[in-house]
């Protein structure tokens, strides 16, 4: 016979692994009633009382997995949201890179949960499944009606209103630069500019893509092959601020004017977009706020407000707002296809 888990009782009473860890431990968090419900349950099934884990410490862990340059900033402000959250509130955060799916085993009884920042692996969705302490995804795709409580962002709103917005500025071609592919959010904000476009009548759309979101000569090929089709845009909507940088420098090198030519928009409002002239329009996404938020939702999972009792898993998604700069405006009736630079022209080895 198969060894009953806390999940199993958890499933059984359609409340949080965490809740039923608490009752068999006898620890405050959930009410007296679910707690001998719980005992009730433990017993009916055949749980072995004797494995009943530890007290959770005053630990947040954070897991990071990904290093990438494109999502470092990124995570650092979501990180920085965990942290001033868990003091506000009392606890203490740990910041792990591992994608050792072992290791929430290891810390399960000294950590109050585990906020997971951006990609996992099947592996580690597995370990998080069977952990006994709760635990909240940042930012990143959960498998499919897994239950593990998510926070994420809008990225198909926000596509849409990126749409909308450059086609109320008058622009009729327009173009997505992704940058690097791979990215699920950056797909999703497609998701949303693709429907919205589709839904305007005399608006275009095309993609393109380059293998690194700094690979200033991939984005460069891709326009000329755009132009010489006979396409020319008058605005862009990119994956990321970085790829936002990459497109604006490249087009001003060519000697186009921004935003006289071309408007650019970009999406995550990182640093860097005030940094450059001009400073970038582009989605602000809420970063810190989500990682506050992944706090706040991981305790509640925990027991300790009592407003999540109960209830199913969650998927939260924050809305994010655009902030208009120097890089948007309205669209170009003239081509500027003649007075790109001869020398930008030329094809890079």
């Amino acid at each position: 016979m198969a060894r009953v888990t806390i999940q199993n009782i958890a499933d059984r009473l359609g409340i949080s692994k965490f809740a039923v860890s608490r009752a068999l431990t006898g620890k405050s968090g959930v009410s007296e009633a679910t707690r001998q419900l719980v005992l009730a349950t433990a017993t009916e099934l055949g749980y072995d009382m004797k494995r009943r884990g530890p007290e959770p410490g005053k630990a947040i862990e954070v897991i990071f997995k990904d290093r990438t340059v494109a999502s470092r900033e990124l995570w650092i402000d979501v990180q920085h949201g965990v942290d001033s959250e868990a003091v506000r509130l009392g606890y203490s955060m740990a910041v792990r890179w591992t994608d050792d799916p072992g290791i929430l085993r290891r810390l399960e009884a000294s950590t109050a949960g585990f906020v997971f920042i951006g990609p996992q692996s099947p592996a580690m969705f597995e370990a998080i499944k069977a952990c006994p302490v709760p635990s909240v995804v940042v930012n990143h795709l959960v498998p499919p009606l897994v239950k593990v409580d998510q926070i994420a962002a809008t990225d198909i709103e926000a596509g849409v209103y990126v749409a909308r917005f450059l086609a109320a500025l008058g622009h009729r071609r327009l173009v997505y630069a992704h940058g690097r592919l791979g990215y699920p959010g950056r797909y999703a904000r497609l998701k949303g500019f693709a429907e919205a476009i589709s839904a305007i009548e005399g608006v275009e759309l095309r993609e393109i893509a380059f293998e690194d979101d700094q690979a200033a000569n991939g984005f460069r090929d891709a326009l000329m092959a755009m132009v010489d089709s006979g396409f020319e845009p008058t605005a862009f909507f990119c994956g990321s601020d970085g790829v936002a940088v990459t497109v604006m420098s490249e087009l001003m090198r060519m000697g186009l004017r921004v935003p006289e030519d071309v408007s650019v928009v970009g999406h995550a409002d990182y640093g860097i977009a005030t940094q450059i002239s001009p400073q970038l329009t582009t989605v602000h996404m809420p970063h810190r706020q989500m990682g506050i938020a992944a706090v706040r939702l991981l305790l509640a999972r925990a027991g300790l407000f009592g407003f999540l009792e109960g209830l199913p898993t969650q998927r939260v998604n924050l809305v994010p707002h655009l902030v208009e700069r120097q890089s948007s405006g309205p669209a170009t009736s003239e081509s500027w296809r003649g007075r790109l630079r001869a020398p930008a022209l030329q094809r890079q080895e």
